[in-house]
């Protein structure tokens, strides 16, 4: 796979809440440093804010100690504990940069922002100016746009409202924007509300809804894929990136229109014996391994009725250890689609926000 045709693959672990060494976040957010290094390798870790607690100096420091064993690049934007008693972001600042910025990679533009510019949430004028200038300019290069913020827009039980914030929305609203990835929920939720994908990425210090781990981003010109992986999970990962799933698809260019290719995402590479896939109640075939850590076979959308679909994986690492995913797509040959407003899972109740 060439370079500009790569994918872009990236970790986003949950709220830290980091206070002090040997806590079960500490370890948490440890083993997720060695996945990162030793089994996903991705191009790079976003922190989504609420690295620490309190926003003390020695808080900070054990973030600083965190991110020091990286091998991979990182980024951390500004949550609400990371500037408890500290408005201006000091300490963040000091430790860590400036709490919100950009990078282009390989045709995509991640925007990283600072939903605590006012409290409990807020953007200044000179931060939605940025945003809504990063945004255009990036659209304008034929770059696609991916969001990174401590908020997310739909945690129950909390206003998404404040200073900027309708400036905020009329930029997602009225520009094309491929994901918002956000903290702060504490649980874990993607919602498309029919022209957005929203992602909220379960806590590691206080996670509600199962246990603590990090979101799994790829990106690859259309293809959005996302998945959880918890700490007490072992094995391969696996990782459907075409077709899109329904719940990630906003548009037409989301479907299948007619004859297809399936393509999976397998770690470790080296190490994936083999891969099966399978649609609806179909018979299980082999798919063919690309020699990077993709695996494909083909997809007869021509032959698949209008509408939804169920496509199933399995992947059989090297020990005979498997990893499954199940997901919807939808078929449609005159490429029509309209999204219809869902988020998954629901939650109803939360004893954080």
């Amino acid at each position: 796979m060439s370079e500009p045709d790569a994918p872009v693959v990236i970790i986003v672990p949950g709220d830290l809440h980091l206070t002090e060494p040997g806590l079960d976040n500490v370890k948490a957010a440890r083993w997720m440093v060695g996945e990162a290094n030793g089994l996903i390798r991705p191009d790079f870790v976003q922190f989504i804010g609420d690295n620490v607690q309190d926003a003390t100096e020695a808080q900070f420091r054990l973030f600083d100690d965190l991110r020091g064993g990286l091998k991979v690049p990182h980024y951390a934007l500004v949550g609400d504990h990371d500037v408890k008693g500290d408005p201006g972001a000091s300490g963040f600042r000091r430790h860590v940069g400036e709490p919100y910025g950009a990078v282009s990679l390989r045709g995509f533009r991640f925007l990283r922002l600072d939903t605590q510019e006012a409290r409990p949430l807020g953007l200044s004028a000179a931060q939605v100016g940025w945003f809504r200038g990063e945004v255009d300019g990036a659209l304008t290069r034929g770059e696609r746009v991916v969001v990174f913020q401590h908020n997310y827009p739909y945690q129950i039980w909390e206003d998404f409202a404040g200073p900027g914030v309708d400036d905020w929305r009329a930029v997602v609203q009225t520009r094309r924007v491929e994901a918002i990835v956000c903290g702060h929920t504490h649980y874990g939720q993607v919602a498309n509300d029919g022209r957005n994908v929203a992602v909220a990425t379960r806590s590691i210090g206080d996670p509600e809804g199962g246990p603590p781990g990090y979101t799994l981003l790829y990106l690859r010109g259309d293809d959005l894929a996302v998945t959880f992986r918890p700490v007490d999970e072992r094995g391969p990962v696996v990782l459907v990136t075409h077709p899109r799933e329904r719940l990630l698809a906003t548009g037409p260019r989301h479907v299948v229109r007619g004859a297809d290719r399936v393509v999976v995402r397998a770690w470790p590479w080296p190490g994936v014996a083999a891969l099966r896939s399978r649609i609806d109640d179909g018979d299980w075939s082999d798919l063919e391994g690309l020699g990077d850590g993709h695996w494909s076979g083909p997809l007869p959308g021509d032959r698949l009725a209008k509408g939804g679909h169920t496509l199933e994986v399995v992947a059989v690492g090297a020990s005979g250890d498997e990893a499954r995913q199940s997901l919807g797509f939808v078929v449609d040959p005159t490429g029509r689609y309209t999204a219809v407003p869902e988020a998954r899972p629901v939650v109803s109740s939360t004893a954080f926000c």
